[in-house]
């Protein structure tokens, strides 16, 4: 083609580049250099991609963490924990700078402290009493405060229980107990009577009949029925103190009192040895005028009335286990039947003064007494002069307790002896 301004172009050639800018080529002389900035980043970035590829090789290179030793397998010995294990095991610690005091200077704790600190019982530690008490670290229990009951509960009675026992352990008093169960668990307590246990002093009882609220506060001394409808122990609220509850039903009066309970104290009797003739008695083991164990040798086969021109005031029942026989203090008391004298002194169960006599398989009893005649193993016959009429113990007035007893059991003793009180 003919160029109109005359100017001849070279001929194209198809293999040429025919985009310089994407053209990569040696700088040529003549030409511009890269700018220094951009030679200092190269630089750097080469400096640490050296670092890191020099870090990596030494974490490679470093060698791995020892494990810690294996715990031991407990053997067949300890995989039951005994009373031994209670106490607790030290661990290793470190020795801290504590202050003293008096210079303020910090010094070292010694180590050996510390674990001897740490092997100390808690109990220990902690009681001001020094009685430790051992606690199995495999099984750790939690100290429950105690918490007033609000509800009568049942108890079994155990070998070696007493009424008075059972009273110390929940907190009331014998007579609440008394009151709130069969009055023959005065007289006898079997293990494995159940035995109801009130929330509180008072008389836990049963309806028998048709009685008001009001009737049955009153005949247990509560005069404000309200006590009884508003207590927490009883499901009452909103019932009218005329209310008529079921016969049968059971009904807690809170600070009741019942009538007066004459206890039973314990008698034992050892018929082990046939030289002793089968009888060695004791009664009341403990109390102040207990004999201990005297031997029996029996009694005679008359009786008599221990208290002469006496007035009948009160009779045999299920929780008055004897006789009252009114008269003047001093009044002369004599011997039932002849015997031996194996309680002579204070009784602690509410018969005051008391005088016991053993006759072979029977035992009389002489409670409320205002002077005692007699002493241990003394033998007396039908008719002596033991002591005088009193009011000692739990007594409204001058006048004779008396018992009879089969052993430990309470008979009337209208049925021996039947002119008392005539």
């Amino acid at each position: 083609m003919s160029n109109p301004h005359g100017i001849t172009e070279p001929p194209i050639d198809p293999l040429a580049d025919t985009n310089p800018s994407l053209t990569i080529r040696p700088v040529e002389l003549g030409e511009r250099p890269l700018p220094a900035w951009r030679r200092a980043v190269g630089f750097i970035s080469l400096l640490l991609a050296a670092g890191l590829t020099v870090g990596t090789a030494l974490i490679l290179a470093s060698p791995a963490p020892t494990p810690p030793p294996a715990l031991p397998l407990p053997t067949s010995e300890q995989t039951q924990p005994t009373t031994a294990d209670a106490t607790l095991v030290a661990t290793p610690v470190p020795a801290e700078p504590v202050i003293n005091v008096s210079t303020g200077d910090a010094a070292p704790l010694d180590p050996q402290v510390v674990a001897a600190l740490l092997n100390a019982p808690l109990a220990a530690l902690n009681s001001p009493s020094g009685i430790a008490v051992q606690r199995d670290n495999l099984n750790p229990f939690t100290l429950v405060p105690e918490r007033a009951r609000s509800e009568v509960i049942q108890y079994d009675a155990a070998q070696g229980d007493t009424i008075y026992t059972i009273a110390e352990r929940f907190g009331i008093k014998p007579e609440s107990i008394a009151w709130s169960n069969s009055r023959r668990i005065v007289q006898v307590l079997r293990p494995g009577d159940t035995i109801n246990i009130p929330p509180a002093d008072g008389v836990y009882a049963q309806v028998i009949g048709s009685k008001t609220i009001a009737e049955i506060a009153a005949e247990y001394k509560i005069t404000d029925p309200y006590i009884v409808l508003d207590s927490e122990y009883n499901d009452l609220f909103g019932v009218a103190p005329d209310t008529i509850l079921p016969s049968g039903s059971w009904l807690f009066i809170p600070g009741g009192i019942g009538e007066d309970i004459t206890w039973n104290p314990g008698v034992t009797t050892d018929e082990s040895d046939p030289a002793r003739r089968g009888f060695v008695t004791s009664f009341a083991p403990g109390d102040p005028g207990s004999c201990g164990n005297v031997d029996n040798p029996g009694g005679g086969a008359a009786w008599v009335n221990p208290l002469p021109g006496g007035t009948y005031v009160r009779g045999f029942t299920a929780f008055h286990p004897g006789i009252d026989l009114s008269a003047p203090p001093g009044t002369p008391i004599r011997a039932a039947n002849g015997g031996v004298v194996i309680f002579s002194g204070w009784n602690s169960w509410g018969y005051g003064n008391t005088v016991v006599l053993a006759h072979g398989p029977f035992l009389t009893l002489y409670g409320h007494m205002s002077s005692i005649a007699v002493g241990c193993g003394q033998l007396v016959s039908p008719g002596s002069v033991i002591g005088g009429v009193g009011n000692t113990g739990n007594s409204s007035g001058p006048h004779l307790h008396f018992e009879i007893r089969n052993g430990n059991i309470q008979t009337d003793p209208l049925v021996t002896i039947p002119n008392l009180g005539l």
